[in-house]
């Protein structure tokens, strides 16, 4: 093997000598500037001390003549190259300079002394296929510039004509460059390709292309999951046969038909809600979501698919979770109501056995057993209230929904209102122009502003001002107003002090039942816990604002009702004797004691009454005496299975026309029923007095 990096100047005489991988090289330290590259001496040309800065190339010239290669090196310095050559100058060294190197360009001459420049251009094609490589030679006839080209010479130069040297290898430098971008690029467009396709292939959706035909193109590994179709199984197929159960086929068809117009419910990169099948035939609910992927190919579309059972099933755990944590706080909170119920009915139910064990042992005087009497009914009436405020807390009491002017509610509570906060608090009440009417049970609204007001009351101990108004308002109910219908009017009742205001660690715990930072004598702590729940019965909710020093600002939202109120009924004159009658009643109550009494009173009254414990005893009952019951009055929770809605819904079908009376603690029961259940008309809510019960029963038997 020759190598030669000899300069085309004198050498100095004992130049040293070094060795590379090409073998043995001659180091020339002339003015020319030579420097090494991988190891190997090269020829580097003088630079110019003005005008463009000289361009690098490193040039492998395969070359014989020691003479033709200065007079390239000088064509490539006037082209305002600076190269960096090394020459060679038979296949070894070919060889050797190709692997140990990195090159711009080579050139090849044709003839040399047992190495053809034919032979040198297969060399660097085999180790390259973009490397430049042109031919030079002396003497080049057509054919053999032929073949080089042929062979992958990229053009060839006469060495008798060097002026096309430099714009030659320009040329080829410019496609090189080229060719190395358009590689590149098409590297990094295979690299995201790939990225693209490992991302789709192990998305958490199954993913389907497939062509504006309908035809399947891809299926990833979830599509496979889901539908239980391997990709090479579905490929080609149409997607609305793989994939859509039956119910969703003519939709989709029909879309793919249309190109999938936006007003489409499967309307391009909009989602839907559609029903898929497994391969097994198990039906899917799916969410599709389809995007148009335009390309070179034409249209296609890329669906993707996500499987809501599973979402559903999540949201079912997560919902379930969330029950068992209010369940933890009801727990806590039944504890405080349970410590507050029995506080306050062991002392009314101290006042009742005290007076009737007084009265049963006739240790009372006569002109006393009026009173005492009259305190049993006082402290029965207060358990019956506590009843109501629990049940209102509950939700669990029967609310009488009637269109309502609050205005009219306000004014009238007014002089009431006046009477309870006392003489050194000044009340005020600012009205809404016109009628703000709600449906509403009347008594509960009155109710709510009385607790309302109580509260305010108690905030100001040495006087202040109240204030209580109305408005109606376009408002959005909060996240925490489940039973609200949503944003639109809302009437709006406002009471506001000027009191002490809520501190900031009570104000979480203020609707609680039996929260109360007050005097235990003083209050039980319900007052805001049952305004809570009355609210909640009405579709409303409560706002609450307040600052300690400046009083609280409790604001009260009810939807609005467009149907104007009921007139108001006259006042009545005292109420007339008790009606009495003779027809026969049925009575179906599974508390003896309850039973009795309504037996005794209404045999008092001139009726006849069969009795029934349960709803069998009334069947039975009613077969023997069905001719002779003019009405039934019964409990609604029975306790042998046979409610008493169930047991009315039989009778009924003997006798459509059969007055009824339905009484109950509570009406939990009463939304799975399809009567309606009206107080006063109806129903009869427990406890009441027998004047209700008497009046009533002659109500339903004279309509």
């Amino acid at each position: 093997m020759s190598v030669d990096a000899s300069s085309p100047l004198r050498r100095r005489q004992n130049a040293p000598m070094t060795t590379s991988a090409a073998g043995p090289v001659h180091a020339d330290t002339s003015d020319l500037g030579q420097q090494a590259l991988f190891g190997e001496t090269v020829i580097g040309g003088p630079s110019s001390l003005s005008g463009p800065r000289p361009r690098s190339i490193r040039l492998l010239l395969i070359e014989d003549s020691h003479d033709d290669a200065w007079l390239v090196q000088r064509h490539l310095e006037r082209g305002g190259f600076s190269p960096e050559i090394l020459r060679v100058q038979d296949a070894s060294g070919v060889q050797g300079a190709l692997q140990g190197g990195r090159w711009d360009l080579v050139l090849v001459d044709h003839t040399m002394p047992g190495f053809s420049g034919l032979d040198a251009v297969q060399m660097v094609r085999a180790h390259c296929r973009d490397l430049p490589c042109l031919l030079v030679s002396g003497t080049v006839g057509e054919h053999v510039a032929i073949e080089a080209m042929r062979l992958g010479a990229n053009d060839y130069v006469m060495k008798g004509n060097l002026t096309r040297l430099v714009p030659a290898i320009e040329r080829e430098l410019r496609a090189s460059e080229s060719r190395s971008e358009r590689r590149r690029a098409e590297r990094a467009l295979a690299a995201s390709e790939e990225r693209t396709r490992l991302i789709i292939e192990h998305a958490l959706d199954a993913v389907v292309s497939f062509t504006a035909q309908g035809d399947i193109t891809e299926w990833n590994l979830r599509a496979e999951e889901l539908f239980g179709w391997l990709r090479v199984e579905v490929v080609g197929r149409p997607f609305h046969e793989v994939v859509l159960a039956e119910s969703s086929c003519r939709a989709f068809v029909d879309a793919l038909a249309d190109g999938f117009p936006p007003t489409c419910p499967l309307g391009i990169s909009r989602r839907a809600e559609v029903t898929g099948a497994h391969r097994d035939g198990r039906v899917l609910s799916l969410e599709l979501s389809l995007v148009p992927v335009p390309s070179s190919a034409g249209l296609s579309y890329s669906a993707f698919l996500r499987d809501l059972s599973e979402r559903r099933e999540s949201e079912a755990k997560r919902a379930s979770l969330e029950a068992q944590l209010r369940q933890s706080q009801k727990m806590e909170a039944i504890g405080k109501l349970a410590g507050g119920v029995a506080h306050d009915f062991n002392n009314l139910l101290t006042v009742i056995q005290g007076q009737s064990s007084l009265l049963e042992d006739c240790l009372r005087h006569p002109a006393e057993v009026v009173p005492a009497a009259r305190a049993i009914g006082e402290a029965a009436d207060k358990a019956a209230e506590l009843t109501r405020q629990l049940l209102a807390f509950s939700r669990r009491q029967v609310v009488q929904l009637t269109p309502t002017d609050v205005n009219e509610l306000v004014a009238d509570l007014g002089k009431l209102l006046r009477r309870l906060i006392g003489a050194d608090i000044e009340l005020h009440t600012v009205l809404a122009p016109g009628r703000v009417h709600i449906n509403a049970d009347a008594g509960m609204i009155e109710q709510v502003l009385m607790n309302l007001a109580v509260n305010a009351r108690d905030a100001m101990p040495t006087g202040g001002s109240l204030i209580v108004s109305t408005a109606i308002v376009h408002a959005h109910p909060p996240r925490s107003a489940t039973a609200a219908p949503g944003r639109g009017q809302y009437a709006r009742m406002t009471v506001r002090d000027s009191g002490i205001g809520i501190a900031a660690e009570h104000l979480p715990h203020i609707f609680e039942p039996f929260y109360t930072t007050k005097d235990r004598a003083r209050s039980t702590g319900l007052g805001l816990a049952t305004v809570f729940g009355i609210v909640e019965q009405h579709r409303g909710w409560v706002d609450v604002r307040t600052t300690v020093g400046a009083g609280t600002q409790f604001d009260v939202y009810v939807p609005q009702c467009l149907v104007g109120a009921r007139p108001a009924a006259p006042p009545t004159a005292a109420p007339p004797p008790l009606p009495r009658g003779h027809e026969c009643v049925l009575v179906v109550e599974d508390e003896l004691p309850v039973r009795e009494m309504v037996r005794d009173v209404l045999v008092r009254q001139g009726y006849r009454v069969h009795e029934a414990a349960s709803g069998r005893e009334a069947l039975d009952l009613w077969s023997r005496y069905q001719q002779d019951i003019d009405l039934v009055l019964t409990d609604i929770v029975m306790p042998d299975g046979i409610m008493g809605t169930d047991l009315v819904e039989r009778l009924m079908q003997a006798r459509p026309d059969l007055p009824v009376i339905f009484t109950s603690g509570y009406s939990q029961e009463s939304d799975a029923i399809d009567l309606s259940l009206v107080d006063g008309v109806n129903f009869l809510q427990k406890p009441y007095r027998p004047a209700a019960l008497i009046r009533l029963v002659r109500e339903r038997l004279e309509r």
